[in-house]
């Protein structure tokens, strides 16, 4: 998902794209579904652009795994 917005692989839409893709592979998976909620949209954005900057994916993967995977328990 990452590599999709950052590589912006498409003309439009690189965010919207890539999360659906990465909701494919992981509900194929039974691993839930990625969902950046309202409450976290700001700094999900924040992370993103650092990501943009830097190439570093750690703090935003953190992040995902964190706050933003919904319909899995992780014991």
């Amino acid at each position: 998902m990452l590599y999709g917005m950052r590589n912006q692989l498409f003309w439009d839409g690189n965010k919207r794209t890539s999360t659906i893709c990465a909701n494919k592979i992981i509900i194929e998976n039974g691993c839930g579904i990625i969902k950046i909620g309202d409450k976290y949209l700001e700094e999900f954005n924040v992370l993103l652009t650092d990501f943009y900057n830097t190439n570093n994916k750690i703090k935003i993967k953190n992040f995902i795994y964190d706050n933003c995977i919904d319909g899995i328990s992780f014991k």
